[in-house]
This record gives C-alpha cells, sequence and structure tokens, in this order.
C-alpha cells in the first residue's frame, strides 16, 4: 500500500488509467518533481474498504474536510482577481466528504434542468395534456430512474464468461432523451389532429393517457434494437454514424425543440397559443400569449443564465441552468405567477407506479422510435469520449472501447427498462463531462453522491410539483436556452468532419429536407389521400409522415444513405498553412485582453514535450 497511497498523493494529473478490475489498481510511481509539485491538495489513498475504519471516519475532521481549497470553487470571475487553479482528482480518488456532497450537488444541478423538461413538454398541454398531478409524478419518477440508471453506468463490471462490459465505470449522468421527446410530441399533436386523442366541442385537448401508454410500451420493445445494436463494435457504429450524421441530428433535435421552448416563453401551449383573443392563466393571472410580462418572466431566466456564465464561479458555471430556473420560480412566486396549490396538493413522498399507464403498441411509431434508438447510440459513443477525455482516461487503447461498448449496453438496457417504469427512455447526458473539466474532479464518488441526490429529488413528491407548478413562460426561458446548446452540440460534432466535397453534398441534402420539415412542419401532410378503414395501412401512412415531418429524422434518414453509398474522398489540398487556420479560426476573446496564450495549461504542457 505504500506505493500506492504516495502515487495518489502526488500529481493526479499524471495518473495512468486504471484496469478495468475494479478490485486493484495499477499506479506507476511519479517523478520527484511532480510529487514535489503537489504534495498537500488533500487526495487519500485507495485502500480496501474496512467498515470500522469507514464508520469511524465519519468524526475525523480530515475525512471531512482534508485539506482542500474549498474557496477555490466558488470564486467568481471578476476582472482584476487571480483565480486559483483547482487540483485534478482521479476516477479512483478518494475524497473529503465535504467535497464529496458538493460535487455531487454540483453534478445534480448541472442535469435537473435538462432531465425534468421532456416529462414536463410530454405529461403538459404540448403533450398528452395528463393534468399537474400526473405531470409532477413523471418529474419524480424520471429523477428516480436517471439515479438508477447512474448507478449502472459508473458501476463498471464484466459481463461473466463473455468479454463484454456492463457500464463505464466514468461519471456518465444519465438523463431523459430528447430525441424521443421530439417523436413523441409530433406522434401526439398528429393524435389530437386525426381525433386518436379526445378533445372537447371547442377543440381544447383533454386528457390523453392511452397514447401516452402506447409510447411507453413502443419505446420499451423498439429498444431491443438498441440492446443489440451495443454488441456491435463500437469503431463499426462510427462509420455507419459518423460525426456528418450524427452532428445533424443532434442540431436538428435542438432547432425542433426550440420551437416548444418559445412557445412556453410566450405563453405556453393551450388555446391561448393559437387563439390570440383568449387569455393564457399563470397562477392567478390572466394575460394575451406573447405579453410583455410573460417575456419578462422568460428573460430573467434566460439572462441569470448568460451572468453566471460571464462572472459566476465554476459551481455557478455548471449549475447556471439551475440557477436560472430558481431564479425565474423565485420571481414568478413572488408576483403572484405561481400555482402554489399545485404543490399544496402534491405527496409529500412518491416513488414509481404511484401512476400506471396502459402500455400497448403502436405501429406507426415503430419506425421512428427504431430510429431514435440509433441516435441514442451514437449519441451515447460521443458523450462518453467526451468525458473519459475530460476523466484523463486514455481513449486509443482497446480498453476504452470495452468502456464505450459497457456505456452503450447499460444506456440501451436502463432506457429500454424505462418504459415499464413509467418514464420515457434515458440516455447518457453530455453537460458531466463539462462539470468535469470544470471542477477538475473525475472520482466516481461524486457521480455516486449525484445519483443519490437525484433519487432524493425523485422520492420528494413536493420536489417535482415544484416543476410542475411553474408558469409556462419560466419553463420556457431556460429550456430555449438548454435546446440552443443541444443544437450548438451538433455543430460541434460536425466541426470533426473534414469537409470534402461528398461530405459537403451529403450535408447539404440532408439539411435541406431536414429545414424543410422544420420551417414549413406540414408540407408533407397532404401527399396522401388514403381514406379508407384498414388500420394497418393508415398507420403506415402516418409513421411515413412522422419520419418525413420530424427534421431531424429525415436528415438523419438521407444523411446515412447518401453517407453509406457515397465512397470517401481525399480532403482537397489547401493553399493556407495549417497554423494560419488555427489562428484565424481560434482568434481569442476580447476578454483575453493582450494574452497571446489562450490554451490550458497541460496542453501547453504537453506540447512542451512534444506529445
Amino acid at each position: 500500500m505504500e506505493a500506492e497511497s504516495s502515487a495518489y498523493k502526488g500529481s493526479p494529473s499524471k495518473m495512468v488509467d486504471p484496469t478495468d478490475d475494479l478490485t486493484s489498481v495499477t499506479v506507476q510511481p511519479l517523478d520527484n518533481t511532480t510529487m514535489g509539485e503537489t504534495s498537500s491538495l488533500g487526495h487519500m489513498p485507495r485502500e480496501r474498504f474496512n467498515a470500522g475504519k469507514f464508520i469511524k471516519s465519519f468524526g475525523s475532521k480530515d475525512a471531512w474536510l482534508g485539506d482542500y481549497d474549498y474557496l477555490s470553487l466558488f470564486i467568481p470571475n471578476i476582472p482584476g482577481f487571480t483565480r486559483r487553479e483547482l487540483p485534478f482528482y482521479g476516477i479512483h480518488d478518494r475524497l473529503p466528504y465535504l467535497l464529496v456532497l458538493i460535487l455531487g450537488i454540483q453534478h445534480s444541478l448541472a442535469m435537473v434542468g435538462g432531465l425534468v423538461v421532456p416529462p414536463l413538454l410530454l405529461g403538459g398541454v404540448a403533450g398528452a395534456n395528463l393534468g399537474t398531478e400526473v405531470q409532477s409524478y413523471l418529474v419524480s419518477a424520471c429523477l428516480i430512474w436517471c439515479a438508477v440508471g447512474t448507478v449502472f453506468q459508473i458501476t463498471r463490471m464484466k459481463i461473466r464468461g463473455t468479454k463484454y462490459y456492463f457500464g463505464t465505470g466514468l461519471i456518465s449522468v444519465t438523463g431523459t432523451s430528447f430525441a424521443f421527446a421530439n417523436v413523441a410530441l409530433k406522434y401526439l399533436q398528429q393524435s389530437y389532429e386525426n381525433g386518436t386523442c379526445p378533445t372537447d366541442s371547442s377543440g381544447v385537448k383533454l386528457p390523453c393517457p392511452d397514447e401516452f401508454g402506447a409510447i411507453l410500451g413502443t419505446s420499451a420493445l423498439t429498444g431491443i434494437l438498441a440492446i443489440g445494436m451495443a454488441f456491435i463494435p463500437p469503431r463499426l457504429i462510427r462509420k455507419i454514424f459518423p460525426p456528418l450524421v450524427t452532428g445533424t441530428m443532434l442540431m436538428f433535435i435542438g432547432a425542433a425543440l426550440v420551437t416548444s421552448g418559445v412557445t412556453n416563453w410566450a405563453g405556453g401551449s393551450a388555446a391561448c397559443a393559437t387563439d390570440h383573443t383568449v387569455k393564457c392563466t399563470a397562477g392567478r393571472h390572466e394575460e394575451y400569449w406573447g405579453s410583455a410580462k410573460f417575456l419578462g418572466l422568460g428573460f430573467s431566466c434566460f439572462s441569470v443564465i448568460i451572468l453566471c456564465e460571464v462572472f459566476g464561479s465554476a459551481f455557478m458555471k455548471s449549475a447556471s441552468v439551475f440557477l436560472g430556473l430558481v431564479t425565474g420560480m423565485i420571481i414568478a412566486a413572488a408576483t403572484g405567477y405561481f400555482d402554489s396549490q399545485t404543490i399544496k396538493n402534491a405527496p409529500g413522498g412518491t416513488f414509481l407506479f404511484v401512476h400506471t399507464f396502459k402500455l400497448s403498441l403502436r405501429g406507426q411509431l415503430v419506425l421512428p422510435m427504431l430510429a431514435s434508438w440509433c441516435v441514442i447510440i451514437a449519441e451515447s459513443i460521443g458523450n462518453i469520449t467526451a468525458s473519459a477525455d475530460a476523466s484523463r482516461v486514455d481513449i486509443t487503447d482497446e480498453r476504452f472501447m470495452t468502456r464505450v461498448q459497457g456505456g452503450m449496453l447499460t444506456d440501451a438496457i436502463s432506457a429500454t427498462l424505462a418504459g415499464l417504469m413509467t418514464v420515457p427512455p434515458l440516455t447518457t447526458f453530455a453537460q458531466n463531462s463539462a462539470v468535469i473539466a470544470l471542477t477538475r474532479n473525475a472520482s466516481l464518488q461524486s457521480g455516486y453522491m449525484c445519483a443519490f441526490i437525484l433519487l432524493i429529488m425523485g422520492v420528494v413528491g413536493k420536489f417535482g410539483a415544484i416543476f410542475a407548478a411553474c408558469p409556462p413562460s419560466v419553463i420556457g426561458g431556460f429550456t430555449t436556452f438548454l435546446f440552443g446548446s443541444v443544437t450548438v452540440s451538433g455543430i460541434r460534432v460536425l466541426a470533426y468532419c473534414k469537409w470534402t466535397r461528398r461530405d459537403r453534398f451529403v450535408a447539404t441534402a440532408a439539411v435541406a429536407l431536414g429545414m424543410s420539415s422544420l420551417c414549413v412542419p406540414n408540407w408533407f401532410s397532404f401527399i396522401f389521400t388514403y381514406e379508407g378503414t384498414n388500420k394497418g395501412l393508415s398507420g403506415l401512412i402516418q409513421a411515413v409522415e412522422l419520419i418525413v415531418e420530424e427534421s431531424y429524422l429525415i436528415a438523419a434518414l438521407v444523411g446515412a444513405f447518401l453517407n453509406a453509398v457515397l465512397p470517401s474522398e481525399i480532403p482537397e489540398a489547401s493553399v493556407t498553412p495549417l497554423e494560419e487556420k488555427e489562428k484565424w479560426n481560434a482568434p481569442g476573446s476580447l476578454a483575453d485582453g493582450n494574452r497571446q496564450d489562450t490554451q490550458r495549461p497541460e496542453d501547453l504542457e504537453a506540447a512542451a514535450h512534444g506529445h
């Protein structure tokens, strides 16, 4: 244990990737210079678990606090103040208990804003209109199941007798999938239009739990495809869904959801959104859709997110979306736009299956959902890679490929079971890789704490009710930013393309049709004129319309097909040297002043050593 202890008290940023066996860690000794530089960062050596020592440690100041510089997490980004560099914790580093709690809260706050959005949309007026009580339950159920999925991802296990793994062994936090939310919202819209979901005599949507149950049932059944894809080598999946295809899909997923965000921001998706002679109700107030008061509420969320990024500490930056939401909630509650009755009526505690839905299969949902499962698998590869890179795990060796395979399998199983647990499918979120980078902490202990906090949030019924009671304009304000970030993540993935003439042609064809469906949603609705009683044919027609009119699905279909049939091309030669391109494309910021170097210290160090 002596060698192990000395290594972990040295610079953890130089640690090698631990082996996949969780019962042992291979550590290489570090040079004396490195050990001398960071000998008092508060790291604790990893030991075999001892229940007696663990219980006694709760009375130890060192076990609770260590000598970590906690203030550095909360120092705001104010010009003229020097920001202190945080130490880096590897995936198997032990942390002081207080730091575990702080970082667990930080990881949970970074994702909870995005996690609650799909159940709010699907259970709200824009979806199946299930009422605030069921909407609150859906939020709580999603929090609980996402906590379970997170534990599965973090706990890496080898499947006995095989070469396959379960879990990533990284901080891979799961949340509800926006890809499925898009398909479900479009299907529910069709269902209200064709009479499958009921409306009253004036056209107002009534609750449609049966079709919501059909969405859950179809997603669980079609999830078998994702489980099978998890056993395909990740490199092959990357060839089928390269950055050119996955980036386009993510870009359109975010762009399509921005529509829902802005609609809520202006006042909601009720009848007032289409009939502007009717006022929207929020708390005890009634205002017209698009009124300055609704827009102001949403802007309070949006502006706080920006302020947190500009002036916030590392903690505030990673929790900016949640802080923006909380700010909007406080303003709404103080001005009477909050539905306090929903919180009063909510139970103190809840759990899965408090509300259930009749599960069924809809043929018209099969093809769109199979495409959504492909998105989840392709998306999980990128998110796991980002988490591994931020955790300083070697992403070039075969062990990393087993992490990706384990993450894909865990995502597929937990997302498939989600339908049986009354919640929409899950996927690994990308936000937490940003938290790892900001806080320089990749320790799995903080990941387990995050899962525990999500579980507590879900079990406490009042917590889910807070989101259901929130006025639509507040939800719209922060979700518009959130959906914008999804769009940007797709653009970022597209940046990895080589942009040969072939790539530009594939992207042009996919984006052209995707934009067509985004800008004119019903352009394909009138091509079929069948009005017979054949339910199978009607379902097939509805499935085709759903695929074509869902921007990311038609873009993905066209992009994947053309990428498969068109041969690769050698990148075109450029007359501009690579260094000049990098300078032009990365000019820095006016906030940098006269600084010429904006690279990370570890990047500069690697460059100096020729890595």
